[in-house]
């Protein structure tokens, strides 16, 4: 059977792909436009954005499930529904965020670059949804957008961060900046470091190589950032990353 696998994924899929891959494309613009159009006439009745992030959720999901892609989720138990997170994972592909959205049991909002913004119709959709842009060029931009989130952490919201800022192309953790952990301090709120594995394999940085295949997220303990002294971004940013780099698996998802 695993046989049977691997000669469809490298002999069959590669024949069909650019076909499948022009049918997925078309329908990701095309269901894009129609939930984000539900999105921008509903959040005006959705001060908070919770009920268009379940627009969002389906939209992941949906996508995920057309892009042939499996996604499980390990560790749910550690998270208590009744609470908020900043939500740090690793960033492997593009997938990662739909798997994030889709799998996870909270109301999440993200911090997102700028330039995400400028993206026609789908930028203003995910700023109408709660979404925070931030210019990590801009420290006073960046500073405005760290107070956005506590705003939106202190009404109930969980916050994601890629705290690498961008896609790793070998699967590696990079380096981590230190948002997340002023974040964290500032706000109070627990950090949950999860790990995503395998979507470096479904979907490559920078390519549309589109491989479908499995991924997985590992949600860790929650750390406290009280337990850290108030100068030590440093070592809560150095916890964070060992928690995540403890159930990363760099070959997940790969074909054998």
């Amino acid at each position: 059977m695993e046989i049977l696998k691997v000669i469809f994924y490298r002999v069959v899929y590669p024949l069909i792909r650019p076909f499948y891959l022009i049918f997925l494309i078309i329908f990701l613009i095309f269901n894009t436009f129609v939930l984000g159009l539900i999105v921008i006439m509903i959040s005006p009745f959705d001060q908070n954005g919770n009920i268009v992030h379940y627009i969002g959720r389906f939209w992941s999901l949906l996508n995920i499930f057309l892009a042939g892609t499996r996604v499980k989720i390990r560790g749910k138990e550690k998270i208590d529904k009744g609470s908020n997170y900043i939500v740090m994972s690793n960033h492997q592909s593009l997938f990662d965020v739909w798997a994030l959205i889709g799998k996870l049991p909270l109301q999440i909002r993200w911090i997102v670059k700028k330039e995400i913004r400028k993206v026609p119709f789908f930028g203003y959709a995910l700023e109408k949804m709660g979404h925070i842009y931030i210019d990590r060029h801009d420290r006073k931009n960046a500073y405005m957008g760290l107070e956005a989130a506590v705003q939106k952490i202190k009404k109930g919201t969980s916050i994601i961060i890629f705290p690498e800022g961008t896609r790793s192309k070998n699967g590696r953790l990079q380096r981590f900046r230190l948002g997340g952990a002023t974040l964290a301090m500032r706000s109070g709120i627990h950090i949950l470091p999860v790990t995503v594995n395998g979507g470096r394999f479904a979907l490559p940085k920078g390519t549309l190589a589109l491989m479908p295949g499995k991924m997985e997220i590992i949600v860790g303990d929650p750390i406290d950032p009280c337990a850290f002294d108030e100068n030590g971004k440093e070592e809560l940013t150095a916890a964070v990353k060992s928690a995540i780099e403890k159930n990363l698996d760099l070959k997940y998802g790969a074909l054998t």
